[in-house]
């Protein structure tokens, strides 16, 4: 009777870890394609493809509040403005209207998602060391 006991609760440990593990693993392909149409979406928007409020709606659907209150969210929209920047040809100047059309689009992102006020540098203050 005991070794059954012990059996069980070792069968119990064992397919409890299994269905952990299948559980992180689709949680984080999960996360995974949710960043990846997140990054889709932002590539479109400093395209010029998505204005700001469609941008702000579509990408409240496809992730939570939650993460675009979040460091990560800012971090792709950055990377996305970055390669948006890069995309131009190496050889050829990079044009000044282009690069204050996708200033003023990473600003306007900003206030959409209220990073701005977030994310913001703060000096060298009195008293902080």
């Amino acid at each position: 009777m005991e070794r059954d006991a012990i059996t069980y609760a070792v069968w119990a440990v064992v397919l409890t870890g299994i269905a952990l593990s299948f559980g992180v693993t689709y949680r984080n392909r999960w996360l995974r394609s949710q960043r990846a149409r997140l990054m889709d979406l932002f590539n479109q928007y400093f395209r010029g493809d998505v204005s700001a409020d469609q941008l702000g709606a579509r990408a409240r659907q496809i992730v939570s509040r939650h993460f675009t209150a979040g460091s990560q969210f800012y971090s792709l929209a950055i990377a996305s403005f970055q390669s948006a920047i890069d995309a131009g040809p190496a050889h050829q100047m990079r044009s000044e209207d282009r690069q204050t059309q996708l200033l003023k689009a990473l600003a306007a992102l900003k206030n959409e998602f209220g990073l701005t006020d977030r994310y913001r540098v703060e000096g060298w203050r009195a008293g902080r060391e």
